[in-house]
């Protein structure tokens, strides 16, 4: 599945299923629509213009979508530039399939952490906070990831629609009816429920941050960014009120950091 959101940028999302355990039946929250599966998304980004670049590439189990996807948007062009934000297998699982299929393609890691050679990526272009890379229209600015789930961890921002790709921040469950919805075309808002099922599991480490410290860091993103959209990799594509969305995390953060890590119904 993919949506365009402006010329040249396509928004790319697979969906996993039955993770009904995200919802709470007995109390179920405002969000969650009832008798649906709840899906927590996996997001990648395509941009086409004088050169294409690939961000993340979905998890073994959409190999042919993704394919077909990246075919379908590219047409008869090749793909110039893959971008791996970091080795998880939802993030990365696809690499070879999609350089086996665009053997010209510049494979981009970050340089932070180690274990490169593991992941087969000393081969790969190395890129770290400040470094650029423009596409044409399109110009990328890469950034070390504040909110890590693996040493080798990338975030990068589109300048032109001064976009900004967190991974795995800010990420999200939804309704199964809801995928491939802009963030403003859900029929109720962003919940801090809905961020905290995903944080509280994924990034439970903030169980044992101080809340304080990690808020000071999203004042730094949003002075040092002000983004207007947000491209997250596991929820939906942010095109409105960016900030206020990334400005919720802080009572999450707390709350996660107050009640620990989320279990079955949190």
């Amino acid at each position: 599945m993919y949506r365009k959101i402006t010329d040249g940028f396509y928004w790319l999302q697979e969906c996993p299923t039955n993770n009904t355990e995200f919802v709470d039946q007995v109390n179920p929250p405002k969000w969650y629509k009832g008798n649906e599966e709840v899906h927590i998304p996996q997001s990648i980004y395509l941009l086409v213009d004088e050169y294409s670049l690939l961000f993340d590439t979905f998890s073994p189990a959409s190999t042919d979508e993704v394919l077909d996807e990246v075919k379908e948007i590219l047409g008869e062009r090749d793909l110039d530039y893959l971008v791996l934000s970091h080795t998880d297998v939802p993030h990365a699982g696809n690499t070879k399939a999609i350089l086996d299929t665009y053997p010209g393609a510049q494979l981009i890691a970050p340089k932070y952490g180690t274990g490169h050679e593991l992941y087969r990526l000393n081969s790969s272009k190395l890129v770290g906070n400040g470094d650029k890379l423009e596409l044409g229209k399109f110009k990328i600015k890469f950034h070390e990831a504040p909110f890590v789930d693996s040493a080798i961890h990338l975030w990068m921002t589109e300048e032109t629609t001064n976009t900004l790709f967190t991974v795995d921040w800010h990420g999200f469950p939804h309704n199964g009816s809801d995928c491939m919805l802009f963030a403003d075309e859900l029929d109720y808002p962003i919940s801090e429920d809905q961020l905290m099922q995903f944080h509280g599991r994924v990034m439970f480490w903030l169980e044992y941050v101080k809340p304080e410290k990690v808020n000071e860091e999203i004042d730094h993103i949003l002075a040092e960014h002000s983004p207007e959209q947000v491209a997250p990799a596991h929820g939906h594509f942010i095109r409105q009120d960016a900030a206020a969305e990334l400005e919720k995390m802080k009572s999450v953060v707390e709350l996660i950091s107050e009640d620990g890590r989320i279990g079955a119904f949190g």
